[in-house]
């Protein structure tokens, strides 16, 4: 497997050109990573709108206590 890394625009459709260079692989399969630069406009998903969300049925360590009882 081959790597290439370079910088481009993903037009407002969605696509992104590759340079005339890099047109033996037109029509290759490709695994593709994409790394955007943090702004506003970029940011998918705050983990911080699921901090404390979670309604937890137990007291963690009293069922950590109750599962080592159990233990032979």
């Amino acid at each position: 497997m081959q790597r290439i890394e370079l910088e481009t625009e993903i037009d407002s459709s969605g696509t992104i050109h590759l340079p005339d260079q890099f047109r033996p692989i037109y029509g290759k399969i490709a695994r593709l990573v994409v790394t955007v630069a943090d702004s506003e406009d970029t940011a998918l998903i705050d983990p911080m709108q699921f901090s404390n969300t979670i309604d937890w049925p137990l007291d963690g360590l009293a069922f950590q206590k109750q599962l080592r009882d159990e233990w032979p």
